[in-house]
């Protein structure tokens, strides 16, 4: 196939999302100033009754976990109980609109559905990479409350084995389509692969890897064979797909999955991921400190060495590929979870800056949130959709001077419903404000563990 660098749009009733395809165990203590002790604090109820009990007894993390991770605050106006049952009903809610398993050329197969628009060569589109990988990370934190999760799970998984890539079987095409000839077709998305093998190490902490699939292998095969021999740069970045070049600066700061990487790393041993790290965060930086000084926005594409923002138009993708939209909107996120499950200091200063910035824009009122802003702070868009809100509240968790931020967020963003792209990212940020998105960490024996210097490298607030 050619490969056309068309966009797709994720279209709700009250805003437009775009993405593309261009588009517990406790962690090691490390003694130093950089790192903490980030430990998992469970509470010991994690089950809510015996039938619960019954129904989760092959999981080994069941939903809720309800993780309270060192540094990070989490609503306090509810209780965990609340903000469980608040989780559990947004998940119902989001299965039953677009968890999917229809597909006549592939029984078994389930799918994330998303209407789409743009060029998916003359097939019929129903999904994408992106939406697997989000419906396979929702799936598996939410075993335990979901007791078909591991089945669904598994047919999500063959989905994405089906239709692989195009270029690199190791990955997987970016549209799902119900034609065995679109198997096999497409080339891939940088972004739902990430998340596709991060998956599978929280499939591989679920449920071991002694079944059916053997997640881990999966997941070490994926991430080694797929992600690093196709995305992974010369320069340490990632590129934007697996048709991408080797030697691009072209990166999206939405596939900036930075505890992702750290995951990848621990469970390799594969100092690569340890390079990427800290080279993203060197781009982040030096971008920032440029471009968005007063507000620590990024724009939805970076390009060129030192980094600038992508032109408008870029790819085709949007006339805001220069500015904070629907891709980047979605990086506060990725990026909060490295100080939370890992502590590291430099997603701390980005969270904190970003969470200062639009606290004091908003006036501390989230639904004053807008889907779009120029990188100094400018509105563009006028809508608060959950995809540009829910990671701005995540990035607020790293402070507890934020905690009226986070409470007013939290009230908002658990009755929000909207299209497939805000409602999974949103689900995914509730997810982890409420504690249970667990961090997966690998099995001490023929593991590499992360010594300090590997982690971090010395960052000068």
């Amino acid at each position: 196939m050619s490969r056309k660098r068309k966009i797709f749009t994720f279209i709700s009733a009250f805003g437009i999302g775009l993405a593309s395809y261009t588009n517990c165990t406790a962690a090691e203590v490390l003694d130093n100033t950089s790192l903490r002790n980030t430990g998992d604090i469970i509470n010991p109820s994690t089950t809510s009754n015996t039938s619960q009990v019954a129904a989760v007894a092959k999981e080994m993390k069941p939903f809720p976990q309800q993780v309270n991770y060192s540094g990070i605050i989490k609503p306090n106006h509810v209780s965990q109980e609340s903000l469980n049952t608040s989780v559990k009903n947004y998940y119902n809610n989001w299965k039953n609109k677009y968890l999917k398993n229809d597909l006549s050329s592939l029984p078994g197969g389930y799918y994330v559905k998303g209407e789409i628009t743009g060029n998916a060569d003359g097939f019929k589109p129903l999904g994408t990479s992106e939406g697997q990988g989000y419906g396979m990370i929702i799936t598996v934190l939410m075993a335990g409350y979901d007791s078909n999760a591991q089945t669904i799970y598994n047919g999500l998984f063959k989905t994405a084995r089906a239709f692989k890539s195009s270029e690199n079987p190791n990955l997987m095409g970016w549209v799902v389509a119900d034609s065995k000839k679109a198997q096999g077709h497409f080339d891939s998305a940088t972004d739902g692969d990430l998340d596709i093998a991060y998956s599978l190490l929280l499939a591989h902490k679920q449920w071991g890897s002694n079944g059916t699939i053997n997640y881990l292998k999966e997941a070490q095969n994926m991430i080694t064979k797929g992600i690093k021999a196709s995305n992974v740069t010369q320069n340490n970045s990632l590129n934007l797909g697996d048709w991408g070049s080797k030697s691009t600066f072209d990166t999206r700061p939405s596939d900036w999955m930075m505890s992702h990487l750290r995951a990848f790393y621990e469970f390799t041993g594969d100092k690569t991921w340890l390079n990427v790290i800290d080279n993203l965060y060197n781009t982040y930086s030096q971008f920032t400190n440029k471009y968005s000084p007063t507000t620590g926005l990024i724009s939805d594409f970076v390009v060129k060495n030192p980094p600038q923002p992508a032109p408008k138009d870029f790819l085709d993708e949007s006339k805001h590929t220069d500015a904070y939209y629907y891709n980047a909107s979605r990086v506060p996120l990725r990026i909060v979870m490295d100080y939370a499950m890992y502590g590291e200091k430099r997603s701390k200063v980005i969270s904190d800056k970003v969470a200062t910035w639009i606290k004091n824009k908003t006036k501390g009122n989230p639904s004053k949130i807008v889907d779009g802003y120029e990188l100094n702070g400018t509105n563009i868009g006028d809508y608060p959709t959950a995809v540009f809100v829910s990671p701005f509240i995540a990035a607020g968790t790293t402070n507890s001077n934020n905690q009226a931020w986070v409470n007013n967020g939290w009230d908002w963003m658990k009755n929000k419903k909207e299209s497939y792209f805000s409602d999974s990212y949103n689900l995914l940020t509730m997810l982890f404000i409420t504690g249970n998105w667990w961090k997966p960490t690998p099995d001490e024996k023929n593991i590499q563990n992360p010594t300090k210097s590997e982690i971090q490298s010395e960052y000068k607030e």
